[in-house]
């Protein structure tokens, strides 16, 4: 068995894969570290994972999410701990170290920060800022809620506990959730830092963020009565201003790059109307599904 299972989820991410195993491949030379690709791409990033020789890549089907491929990540790998991210993202130089160190505590899940590369378009920070905004490299490290699994390692007995919560993916927020609600410590640590490099197209995003909106929208559906779900259909015209609330509060507090971020403020929008229409859709489903 291994210590670290470092499982990768690539869909599209041929501008950024090559530096994210690069930075991988330098720091992960004990063989107690296993390094996995899952690759749903159809633009060749697979071609590029593959010339890194210990890093191993398996092809997923390109409809598949990235939740579902961490999923697919978990039952191919054997570490103790399973630290997941995703091809889009390039972890610091001492990423490796940070995990190793880190995982020397009795937390049930660590996870870490994220910065943006620069230049970029202002599409790409509204992407930064809605999913990150709450895990900026100014905080503290601190005992945490939730974590982004997209920097992040837990524990391999999180997974042999609650298998009925990875039926449908490794969707980070569920477990989160439910590791917190029986006790278990989950944990961020600035000093783990990966940095986001481009990440995809708008349309492409557009459509991630209603995929993933109405998985969860179908979750939460399926586990509240039927008033509660008829307010939270009535309700969700409301979702874009109240994600857009929650990321201004965290950028506010946090971030040093608020002129991006009101410049990305139409594209914000635009992201948290695909998120709403997602969520809606899995109420009116009332079912989870991707």
């Amino acid at each position: 068995m291994k210590d670290i299972s470092i499982v990768v989820a690539s869909r599209n991410t041929r501008r950024t894969i090559g530096l994210c195993l690069q930075a991988l491949s330098e720091q992960a030379h004990d063989d107690k570290i296993e390094i996995l690709v899952l690759d749903a791409s159809t633009d060749g990033s697979a071609e590029i994972a593959r010339q890194y020789q210990r890093i191993n890549v398996v092809r997923a089907d390109p409809a598949c999410l990235v939740p579902e491929l961490w999923k697919q990540g978990i039952e191919l790998t054997s570490g103790q701990s399973v630290a997941f991210t995703t091809a889009n993202f390039i972890p610091a130089g001492n990423w490796v170290k940070e995990l190793m160190l880190l995982l020397q505590s009795d937390h049930a899940a660590i996870g870490g920060v994220f910065e943006k590369q620069q230049p970029d378009e202002l599409s790409q920070w509204a992407i930064y800022f809605l999913r990150y905004a709450a895990y900026q490299p100014a905080l503290a490290p601190q005992s945490a809620t939730q974590l982004a699994a997209d920097n992040a390692v837990y524990r391999r007995w999180v997974f042999e506990k609650y298998p009925h919560l990875l039926v449908d993916g490794f969707w980070e927020h569920e477990v989160n959730r439910r590791l917190k609600a029986d006790g278990h410590s989950l944990f961020l640590a600035p000093s783990l830092r990966v940095s986001m490099g481009y990440f995809s197209t708008p349309a492409d995003f557009f459509q991630q963020r209603f995929l993933h909106g109405r998985a969860f929208g179908a979750e939460r559906a399926a586990h509240t009565s039927m008033p509660k779900r008829m307010f939270y259909i009535f309700a969700s015209p409301l979702i874009p201003l109240i994600l857009l609330a929650r990321v201004t509060m965290n950028v506010l507090k946090h971030s040093p790059h608020r002129f991006k971020f009101f410049l990305s403020v139409p594209w914000l929008i635009f992201y948290a109307v695909g998120w709403a229409f997602g969520e809606l859709s899995g109420y009116l489903a009332g079912k989870h599904s991707q």
